[in-house]
């Protein structure tokens, strides 16, 4: 039976060894993510706090080739949607230009919504320089735009307002439990902006961040492949599927938060930074 086996292999085209491999890749490929659901059912409907899945092991066990040090002085980005709550400058230059007295400023600009100030600028981006003299609401819009753009030169969130959310604001991400804070950073200007998901005529505030000392992370991005007796097959470890199952998107369900979330909190035991 060997001997026909070994008859049979010998006989077949390198396409048809190719097109065996594909299916063999898969199926393991498929047997990793399979570690992953389980793992995922178990803290969502067993034990919230504890595991002793295979997903947890491959983390302690790639530890020392997935751990890696960021220099200081590294760069990186976070987006905020920018909401109109940010030009209360305009909407006090536009007050004052119409006669509004402090009190009655600082009243509409404190207890206002972002609709009702929305409301009492309206038109301001559709008016244009050429108004008559006659057209109060024109002149005192475009008079209070033009200061605005004289005197406040940044336009986004501040630093205090670019970093972490307060722990009370704080709801579940992709690391963080709720009301537990985590600074989500890009290596890029372009991926965070893409991440908020903005629609068209949105504003969006960009932050910098710049390292000040190194820090120590878990690289999730490498390729790691399994050992395997054969020389000619490798397939992907299960530390690839955790890869993979970090960036899946969820659509909201935050329960499906609950894996990366757990070892999230495991690799900050080890006082990694991220």
């Amino acid at each position: 039976m060997d001997q026909y086996i070994q008859g049979e292999s010998q006989n077949m085209s390198d396409d048809e060894w190719i097109l065996i491999l594909l299916f063999l890749w898969l199926e393991d490929a498929q047997k990793k993510d399979n570690q992953w659901d389980k793992f995922e059912l178990d803290l969502i409907y067993k034990n919230r706090f504890s595991s002793d899945s295979p997903i947890v092991e491959e983390i302690h066990k790639q530890s020392n080739r997935a751990t890696k040090t960021i220099k200081a002085g590294s760069m990186f980005y976070r987006a905020r949607s920018f909401n109109s709550a940010d030009s209360d400058k305009l909407l006090e230059y536009y007050l004052k230009a119409t006669g509004k007295t402090k009190a009655e400023i600082k009243e509409a600009v404190s207890n206002l919504s972002d609709y009702q100030k929305e409301l009492m600028l309206l038109g301001f981006n559709n008016r244009n320089y050429n108004y008559s003299d006659d057209d109060l609401v024109s002149k005192e819009i475009i008079k209070a735009q033009r200061k605005w753009k004289r005197n406040v030169k940044y336009k986004g969130y501040d630093a205090k307002n670019s970093t972490a959310p307060k722990a009370n604001l704080v709801s579940n991400g992709r690391a963080n439990p709720d009301h537990i804070r985590y600074l989500y950073l890009c290596e890029d200007d372009i991926t965070p902006i893409y991440e908020i998901r903005p629609i068209i005529g949105e504003t969006v505030s960009v932050a910098k961040f710049k390292l000040l000392r190194d820090v120590k992370v878990y690289d999730l991005t490498l390729s790691i492949l399994d050992e395997s007796s054969d020389s000619s097959i490798a397939f992907t470890s299960l530390y690839n599927s955790i890869g993979k199952m970090f960036s899946r998107p969820h659509n909201g369900d935050v329960s499906k938060y609950l894996p990366t979330q757990f070892l999230s909190e495991e690799i900050k035991k080890w006082g990694l930074m991220g």
